[in-house]
């Protein structure tokens, strides 16, 4: 059988990788449920892990999830006698991949199937340079970011012209200095239209100044993102992909 590409097993580096790691319970049946409610293929992996077979996750409960057997029986005893097991999906174009260490026999709406644990954790694999989207003009995304060590004063708003899982591109006066380049700043609030809000810290990476088309200038604060927990990445990627498919369909 042909592996595809986006279905191969990725080798992780603890120190490396565990900024793409989930933990939470929660978000984990998230990411699981989103993956049968598409269809997404998966790749399990089994024996020495050269031995896969392609198959689709059925269902989610609260402490495990259904998978099609295969139709090569020796296969499926394989897979019922290994004790590793990698699961290798997507969610939102991103690769997910997780290890469990043994799989049932089950029925499933009376079809032969496989019954996994959920696991402790799992890793949204997005190695690749963020894609970045530009921000609708007509009614912009704003990131609020507070005053400090000043919390009695207004918090500031920059309206944002690009953004990605990686960080934002935030628009400034030409003549604000507020946002310095090397400092971080906490506390910071992104409101997502119909999807969220998510709150982290960015760091400024650089400044840049900008000519606009009437002849004024402006800055562009180019931020990245700090420590953005799972549950913000999950609903950033999500807004993304919906700004993705309305730019398709128009």
């Amino acid at each position: 059988m042909e592996k595809d590409n986006s279905l191969k097993i990725e080798v992780l580096i603890k120190e490396k990788d565990d900024k793409y790691s989930i933990s939470s319970p929660k978000e984990i049946k998230f990411v699981m449920h989103y993956i049968a409610e598409k269809g997404n293929r998966v790749a399990l992996y089994y024996g020495n892990e050269n031995d896969f077979i392609l198959t689709t996750l059925l269902a989610v409960d609260d402490s495990g999830m259904w998978l099609e057997q295969s139709p090569n029986e020796t296969d499926n005893r394989r897979i019922i006698e290994s004790n590793k097991l990698i699961f290798v999906s997507s969610h939102l174009q991103i690769k997910v991949q997780f290890v469990v260490n043994q799989a049932g026999n089950a029925m499933y709406q009376g079809r032969p199937a496989f019954y996994l644990p959920l696991p402790d954790s799992l890793y949204r694999l997005q190695r690749r340079e963020y894609y970045r989207l530009t921000t609708p003009i007509a009614n912009p995304l704003r990131c609020i970011v507070a005053r400090k060590p000043s919390p009695n004063i207004k918090p500031r708003e920059f309206i944002i012209m690009d953004i990605s899982c990686g960080g934002v591109g935030l628009i400034c006066m030409e003549t604000d200095t507020e946002l310095i380049p090397g400092l971080s700043y906490s506390d910071c609030q992104i409101e997502l239209p119909e999807i969220g809000t998510i709150r982290g810290t960015i760091e400024v990476k650089n400044l840049i100044i900008m000519n606009s088309k009437s002849g004024g200038e402006h800055k562009r604060a180019g931020c990245e993102f700090k420590d953005l927990d799972g549950a913000s990445i999950i609903l950033l990627q999500r807004y993304i992909t919906n700004m993705q498919r309305t730019k398709t369909i128009t």
